[in-house]
C-alpha cells in the first residue's frame, strides 16, 4: 500500500510538471493525424516538407482542455493552389467567433488566431472554411484546400495551463496498481517504493507529452498496466504454489524490472505520436495468417524476393481473440517476449556464476541497448521477435543439462529453435551457426561432461533445421533458384571448368570469363587512398558502436578480461564466447566481402541482425564488468558507475526517439 501511494502521488505531481514543459497540441504532418483533427486528407512528404491538404472544412475538436487560460494557435499554410484554382479565402472560427478571415495569396504564410478564455467549457474546438476548393485532376478526385505544414495551439506565453483532471487520475491508478503489484511481488518497502517511483516518473514522459494527453485512451495505460502485473504476479505465483519453491529478493526484482521496462516501452511504442512505419505492413501479414494463407515472400532493399517466416504471426494468432487492434497486440506481443527473454539472463548467470547483483544488473543491461529500440521502433516486429526467441534458445542449451535419455528438454529445445527458425529468416541465418558453435565448445572446451549435452545440442538442431524446412522454407523452391544459379556460377568461375555428369558423353562445360565489373560510382570512389576493407570496417565499427552503445561495450571489455582472468569454461561462459565467435566471423564476413553497391543496404541490415542476435553476450560481460569494477575500490566504483548512467542516459535517449 505505501508503494502504491507513493506511485499515484509521483505519478500525479510528474504528469502536472511534465505538462508544463510541453502543453502545446501540435499537429505535425510527419505522423499519423491524431483523431482530434477531421477534414485533413493523410500526410504527404516531397523534397520541400511533409504536409497534408486540406478539404473545404477542418476541424480541430480537443477535449478536456483547460480554458480557464488564453490560448495562441498557428497554422503554417502552404500556398501549392495552381493559378487556375484562384487564391484561397480562409475563414478560422472558434467559440462563435470569427478569428481569421483573409485571402491567402503569399508562397507560405502563417495564420495566427488567440482563443479567449472560456472557463465554464472544456473543449477547444477551431473550425476552418476554405474556398473554393479544386481538384488537382490526372485521376485524384479530392477536393482540396490549402496544404498545411503544421497547426499548433499552446497556451499565451507567461500562463500555465493543467492537464486535464482525467489524464492525471489516469496516470495516478495506473501507478499506484503498479506500486501496489511490486509489494505484492515481495520486494522490501524500500524497493518496492524506488521501483514505482521510477515508474511514475517515466510514464509522465509519455502520458503528458504530444497528443497523449488530448487523446483519451491512447496509450492504453490501463491495459499496459494489467500486464505489468500479470508479468510480475503470475510467474512468482507459479513457482511458489506450483514448482513449490522460494524466490530471493534478487529474482523478484529482475521480474519487477522487466516487467517495468516492457510496461514504459509500450507506453511510448502505443503512443499516439509514434510513427507508424511497419506495423500496418505485418497486421496485414498476421490477417493472412489468421485466414489461412501461410507462404509469402517479401522483397529485400535490392528487390530479392526472400520467405518471410510467420513465426511471430502464429505465436500470436491465438491472442487475436481478444483485440481486432493486429497493430497493437503485434507490438505487445513482441515487447513481452522480449521482456520474458531478458528475466532469462538473470537465471543463466545465477546458475553459472552464483552472482545474483550481476544477474539483476544485466537485465537491466539488457533493456538499454540502443538496436533493439530501433529495430522495434522501425517496427521490425518480426526481426524483434525472432531475436528473442533465439535467446531464449541459447538460454534454454545454456540452463539445461540435456542429458542422453532426457526427451522432454530435447523436445522444449527442439520446438524453441524451431519457432526461431520460422520467425525470421534473418534469425536462421544466425543462430543455426550459434548453436553449432556452442556444440563445438562443449566438445571441445567442456570435457566429458558436456559431450553428452554437445550430442544433444546438434540432435535438437537438426530436427528443427529439419522441421523448419518441412513446415515452411521448404516451400519456396522457386525462390532459392536463381540463387543456386548464382553459387553455381560462382563455383564454375572458380574452378574454371567442370564435367556435367548427365550431359551426353560427358561433355565439358567450359566457364565463360568473369566479366569486367561495372565502374564503381564516384562516391565509392571519393577517396582513392581508403581501401574497401577500411571503408567496411570503419562502418563496421562506427554501426557497432551504436547499436550496442559505448558504455556497454566499454564494461563488455573490462568483463571480458574479467571471464578470461577466471578461466572456468563453464557453460555460460561457453555460451558467451558462441555469441561472441559467431557475430565476429559474420562481422569479418560483411568487412572484407565486395558487396554490389545494390546489395550494400542489405549487407548492413544484415549487421545489424547479428548485432541484434549477439547483443545478449555484451551484456552479460558489461554486468560482469560493471560489477567486478564496483566492488574493486573507489576508484574503479566510481568509472562503474559513470559507465553505467551513461548507459542509462543512452536508452532513455533511444527510447524518447519513438516519439520525439
Amino acid at each position: 500500500m505505501i508503494a502504491g501511494v507513493v506511485g499515484a502521488l509521483v505519478a500525479a505531481i510528474s504528469l502536472v510538471s511534465v505538462y508544463q514543459l510541453h502543453p502545446a497540441i501540435r499537429l505535425e504532418m510527419d505522423r499519423a493525424l491524431p483523431r482530434i483533427a477531421t477534414g485533413l486528407y493523410a500526410p504527404e512528404i516531397n523534397s520541400e516538407a511533409n504536409f497534408a491538404w486540406s478539404g473545404g472544412r477542418v476541424q480541430i475538436s480537443v477535449p478536456e482542455v483547460d480554458r480557464r487560460v488564453p490560448w495562441i494557435c498557428r497554422a503554417a499554410v502552404i500556398n501549392w493552389r495552381p493559378a487556375s484554382a484562384g487564391p484561397a479565402f480562409v475563414r478560422v472560427e472558434s467559440d462563435g467567433n470569427t478569428l481569421v478571415a483573409q485571402r491567402v495569396t503569399a508562397p507560405r504564410e502563417t495564420l495566427t488566431f488567440p482563443i479567449q478564455p472560456h472557463p465554464d467549457r472544456s473543449e477547444l474546438r477551431v473550425d476552418m472554411a476554405v474556398s473554393p476548393t479544386f481538384r488537382p485532376g490526372s485521376g485524384d478526385t479530392r477536393d482540396l484546400g490549402v496544404a498545411f505544414d503544421w497547426i499548433r495551439c499552446e497556451p499565451e506565453p507567461g500562463r500555465w495551463a493543467l492537464p486535464s483532471a482525467s489524464v492525471v487520475v489516469r496516470g495516478a491508478v495506473a501507478a499506484a496498481a503498479i506500486g501496489v503489484a511490486v509489494g505484492l511481488v515481495g520486494l522490501p518497502v524500500t524497493a518496492a517504493v524506488g521501483v514505482s517511483v521510477a515508474t511514475a516518473g517515466i510514464q509522465a514522459a509519455a502520458l503528458a507529452t504530444g497528443a497523449a494527453p488530448y487523446s483519451p485512451g491512447t496509450p492504453p495505460v490501463f491495459v499496459l498496466a494489467a500486464l505489468f502485473i500479470c508479468f510480475c504476479l503470475v510467474p512468482v505465483l507459479f513457482i511458489e504454489t506450483v514448482l513449490r519453491r522460494s524466490l530471493c529478493v534478487s529474482a523478484r526484482l529482475a521480474i519487477v524490472v522487466s516487467a517495468g521496462a516492457c510496461y514504459v516501452k509500450l507506453l511510448f511504442l502505443l503512443h499516439p505520436d509514434k510513427l507508424l512505419v511497419d506495423g500496418l505492413f505485418h497486421a496485414h501479414r498476421f490477417e493472412w495468417v489468421l485466414a489461412g494463407r501461410y507462404y509469402f515472400t517479401q522483397l529485400s532493399t535490392s528487390a530479392t524476393p526472400f520467405p518471410y517466416a510467420i513465426g511471430l504471426y502464429v505465436f500470436a494468432a491465438p491472442w487475436s481473440v481478444l483485440t481486432h487492434d493486429h497493430v497493437a497486440l503485434l507490438k505487445i506481443v513482441v515487447c513481452v517476449s522480449e521482456a520474458a527473454a531478458g528475466v532469462l539472463l538473470y537465471a543463466m548467470i545465477v546458475r553459472a556464476w552464483g552472482d545474483r547483483v550481476t544477474g539483476v544488473l544485466a537485465v537491466a543491461l539488457f533493456h538499454l541497448v540502443p538496436l533493439p529500440y530501433v529495430v522495434v521502433g522501425n517496427e521490425n516486429l518480426t526481426n524483434a521477435f525472432g531475436q528473442s526467441a533465439a535467446f531464449v534458445t541459447m538460454a534454454t542449451a545454456t540452463m539445461w543439462t540435456l542429458r542422453p535419455g532426457q526427451i522432454g528438454q530435447m523436445a522444449g529445445l527442439t520446438l524453441l529453435a524451431t519457432l526461431a527458425f520460422l520467425s525470421h529468416v534473418g534469425t536462421f541465418a544466425v543462430l543455426l551457426p550459434m548453436l553449432l558453435v556452442a556444440a563445438a565448445l562443449y566438445y571441445w572446451l567442456g570435457g566429458a561432461a558436456l559431450s553428452g549435452p554437445a550430442r544433444s545440442l546438434i540432435l535438437a538442431t537438426t530436427m528443427a533445421v529439419v522441421l523448419s524446412a518441412g513446415l515452411y522454407y521448404g516451400h519456396f523452391g522457386q525462390v532459392y533458384r536463381p540463387q543456386l544459379v548464382r553459387v553455381r556460377d560462382w563455383a564454375v568461375t572458380l574452378l574454371g571448368a567442370t564435367r556435367a555428369p548427365d550431359t551426353p558423353g560427358g561433355t565439358p562445360i567450359v566457364a565463360a570469363p568473369a566479366a569486367a565489373p561495372a565502374a564503381a560510382p564516384a562516391a565509392a570512389l571519393a577517396d582513392p587512398g581508403v581501401t574497401t576493407l577500411q571503408l567496411g570496417a570503419t562502418g563496421a565499427f562506427a554501426q557497432t558502436l551504436a547499436n550496442i552503445g559505448w558504455p556497454i561495450l566499454i564494461l563488455a571489455i573490462v568483463g571480458a578480461w574479467r571471464v578470461w582472468v577466471r578461466r572456468v569454461p563453464d557453460r555460460l561462459v561457453l555460451a558467451v564466447v558462441a555469441w561472441c565467435v559467431t557475430g565476429l566471423a559474420f562481422l569479418v564476413l560483411s568487412i572484407v566481402r565486395p558487396v554490389d553497391v545494390r546489395y550494400q543496404q542489405d549487407a548492413w541490415e544484415f549487421l545489424g541482425r547479428v548485432e541484434l542476435a549477439i547483443y545478449p553476450a555484451a551484456v552479460v560481460l558489461a554486468a560482469c564488468g560493471a560489477v567486478w569494477a564496483w566492488r574493486a575500490g573507489i576508484v574503479h566504483r566510481v568509472a562503474s558507475g559513470l559507465l553505467l548512467m551513461a548507459a542509462l542516459v543512452t536508452g532513455a535517449r533511444a527510447l524518447n526517439g519513438w516519439i520525439h
